[in-house]
């Protein structure tokens, strides 16, 4: 994945971006909470995957905090994967809790997710068939000898829901057709995994939870610097489309034509979320993209009325954009902030 290259230049001439901005201001990405920038995280996240589908590994395992960007990381890397294995299906499903895990309830939610027409209908088998053939078709349709499955919440899948994705694998695999699945959870899946050991359940382990990866919130002022430098960078976020105006671009045009970036605002974004959070060390100092990104839209928004060609930020701005992401209420609440 690559990383964000040098400041660009203003692509479309001022008055033009700021009636742009007037029109389309409510579809921006932005505002829609839709933004999806290429964190360190998610750079480290996409090569791992990248890894996994070029030597066949059954699956790879990640795990985070709730609020640490898990989705829109998938979001990423499956838009990525795309560019380097153009011909590997993608699949994704959630994974869902139930109070008695069956083989039908988990086929049914996998048929749901994959947008199978008929998934409430028939026995275990049956639908366990349908899954099996949606994902061969799948394959056999891109000429492809594997298959990339994501799985949000991980955690909510118990012993028995690891069993049948085993032997659904196995089955794939007998017809030269190599599963890889990738699991996003929450640190549950830790404590899945000691009783997978305790009950020397290896093959379920060594299929999909071998070795768990940390999936990382914003660790330092450089995460924060490099994650700054996506919203200044028209290659990665984009608004409208093939109009090559980044996100800083569009909301503050005068300033950035006059030269500034929302990335010189590292260390004061970096310093209001110490503030609020400077008792934390080590892992609990971690941020998740959801503060991150909530106050880097209400900075960004709340200065458009303040846009100009001499635009500085006061400290007091950051510290205010922190607060309304609702960084400082989730302190009170968990222990790591999140």
């Amino acid at each position: 994945m690559e990383t964000p290259k040098s400041p660009h230049t203003q692509a479309i001439a001022l008055p033009e971006l700021l009636q742009l901005r007037d029109e389309k201001l409510h579809a921006h990405p932005l505002i829609k909470d839709q933004v999806i920038a290429p964190t360190p995280a998610i750079k480290e996240a996409f090569d791992i995957v990248e890894d996994a589908l070029i030597h066949y590994e059954s699956g790879v395992c990640f795990i985070a905090e709730s609020r640490f960007g898990k989705t829109f990381a998938i979001n990423l890397i499956d838009t990525t994967v795309t560019q380097h294995f153009a011909n590997v299906p993608r699949l994704r499903v959630n994974a869902k809790e139930h109070d008695h895990p069956t083989e039908r309830a988990l086929y049914t939610d996998l048929l749901l997710d994959l947008g199978h027409g008929s998934a409430n209908t028939g026995t275990a088998i049956a639908r366990r068939i349908r899954v099996f053939s949606l994902m061969l078709a799948a394959a056999q349709t891109s000429a492809s000898d594997r298959i990339l499955l994501f799985v949000d919440e991980a955690q909510n899948w118990k012993t028995a829901d690891f069993t049948h994705m085993r032997d659904l694998s196995n089955d794939l695999t007998r017809q030269g057709i190599s599963l890889v699945v990738v699991l996003f959870g929450h640190h549950q899946l830790n404590t899945l995994r000691t009783e997978l050991r305790t009950a020397k359940r290896t093959d379920l382990i060594g299929r999909f939870l071998l070795s768990p990866y940390a999936f990382h919130g914003v660790r330092s002022e450089q995460d924060l610097l490099a994650t700054l430098q996506c919203y200044d960078d028209p290659d990665i976020v984009e608004f409208p489309a093939r109009s090559g105006v980044c996100i800083s671009s569009f909301f503050l045009p005068r300033a950035y034509d006059a030269g500034w970036r929302i990335q010189n605002e590292a260390r004061a974004c970096w310093d209001a979320f110490e503030t609020f959070g400077n008792h934390r060390t080590g892992h609990d100092a971690e941020i998740g993209m959801k503060w991150v990104g909530g106050a880097i839209r209400d900075f960004l928004c709340t200065h458009m009325d303040e846009d100009g060609r001499d635009f500085r930020a006061s400290r007091d701005a950051w510290i205010q954009a922190v607060q309304r992401s609702g960084f400082e209420a989730t302190l009170s609440q968990d222990p790591t902030g999140l």
